[in-house]
């Protein structure tokens, strides 16, 4: 960031990309609540992300300066699709970045969602699978077993464990535990076994998405990551041991959760 251009841009995302807040944040790391629609990084290097934001925010704040950039950049550790709002976890220190890749990493982070999802679903339950992810595309699919002819590399383990806390009417409302982490993994699980999220273009049911569009004005995936709980550490992570943080819901997502399971 040698130059002001750059500065100046981290600066003006800051200002105009609306809606984000700071759940938490120390010397190390930062806890954001991401909005609807906002990328977590750039795919172009025209667009706009919540790491600019990031960066803008904490020069704003002078919690850093333009010359420290020179030497480390803070950044997000943990990537949310565009359209799935929620917990971000981010570094503002080398070390808090380290840290926090870490315990991603080695999955001692419990990383929660909550979804709205077709179907009445009454238990818990684990399930586990294999993801393909298919680049052109931009979509992934799952399966229960390795296809035989495949190459194990073409395919990742996944697990995703769901508690379902309301059900009514044909829809529940689900707390949802990422326990690995992949692409798509939680909207294409749910709906390999029969339960899309409401609103997913991508791997819901087109007649549920268009109601939902046009009563609610829905766009997309109705799936937020709510909630994150920290491992017991000794690293610069020490003052979140065992703490829990929660992101609250968009005002969309509170909205269809009366409708549906309080009205």
């Amino acid at each position: 960031a040698s130059n002001t251009g750059e500065v100046t841009e981290y600066l003006h995302t800051y200002q105009n990309l609306k809606g984000v807040q700071v759940l938490y944040e120390d010397d190390n790391i930062v806890l954001l609540n991401k909005p609807v629609s906002i990328l977590t990084q750039k795919a172009a290097p025209k667009d706009v992300s919540l790491n600019e934001w990031l960066i803008g925010y904490l020069l704003e704040t002078n919690a850093i300066t333009p010359e420290e950039l020179h030497f480390f950049r803070p950044s997000v550790c943990n990537r949310l699709d565009r359209n799935t709002s929620g917990i971000v976890l981010c570094g503002k220190s080398l070390a808090g970045s380290q840290a926090l890749s870490r315990i991603i990493r080695e999955r001692t982070l419990q990383k929660f969602y909550r979804t709205i999802c077709v179907g009445e679903l009454t238990q818990d339950r684990n399930l586990n699978g294999y993801l393909y992810k298919d680049a052109k595309s931009n979509r992934v699919t799952v399966c229960k077993k390795l296809p035989e002819a495949s190459q194990d590399k073409d395919y990742s383990p996944i697990q995703t464990a769901y508690h379902p806390i309301v059900w009514k009417a044909g829809y529940t409302l689900l707390e949802v535990e990422l326990i690995t982490g992949k692409t798509h993994q939680i909207r294409s699980h749910l709906a390999s076994i029969g339960h899309p999220i409401i609103g997913d273009g991508k791997y819901g049911r087109k007649e549920e998405n268009r109601r939902f569009r046009e009563s609610d004005s829905l766009q997309n995936q109705l799936l937020h990551a709510c909630r994150v709980v920290f491992p017991a550490e000794e690293s610069v992570l020490k003052p979140l041991s065992g703490r829990e943080f929660i992101a609250p819901y968009p005002k969309l997502f509170k909205r269809l959760e009366r409708k549906l399971f309080c009205e």
